[in-house]
């Protein structure tokens, strides 16, 4: 990790009421999440919560999958973002995200739900690019692969982000 990764406030076992709290606010798109997981992302610190933007991640060092899609090694996965309504507004959210992109390794790669409209629309405002169709790595209530997108930043467009 460079430097640039010390500029942010990562998120504390103090923290974690808070965040599972936000995670239930939006558990139509995070049910699949437990607190296991973000006590093992703040240890490793692999959690960014700043400003009241809650950031998931993992650098990869060998291909990976996302969903059905492989990720090349050498970059970056966004696995969660979640704004916290009560703390962040839309300025706060573009800044933590575009400061998260340009300290990134590589590439940032996402997947999401291709019903969660509202995270698409953020994504594509924030110049990344649909590169996949994918089934995601969790099932609904119906016991079926949910069906997602791959998205990945686009760093030479990051200048010409409106907010």
């Amino acid at each position: 990790m460079n430097d640039c990764w010390n500029f942010f406030r990562y998120a504390e076992p103090s923290d974690i009421d808070e965040i599972i709290s936000l995670v239930e606010k939006n558990h139509i798109w995070f049910s699949h999440l437990n607190t296991e997981h973000f006590v093992q992302k703040i240890n490793n610190k692999e959690c960014i919560y700043e400003s009241g933007v809650l950031i998931t991640f993992k650098i990869i060092n060998i291909k990976t999958a996302l969903g059905t899609f492989k990720v090349p090694a050498g970059n970056t996965i966004l696995e969660q973002i979640i704004k916290n309504k009560k703390k962040s507004n839309s300025k706060l959210l573009y800044h933590v995200f575009t400061k998260f992109i340009n300290c990134a390794l590589g590439a940032v790669y996402l997947a999401v739900n291709n019903k969660n409209i509202n995270a698409i629309n953020f994504y594509k405002k924030m110049n990344m690019l649909k590169v996949s169709d994918t089934k995601l790595d969790y099932k609904s209530k119906n016991n079926t692969f949910v069906k997602g997108y791959i998205y990945k930043t686009n760093k030479k467009d990051l200048g010409r982000i409106i907010h």
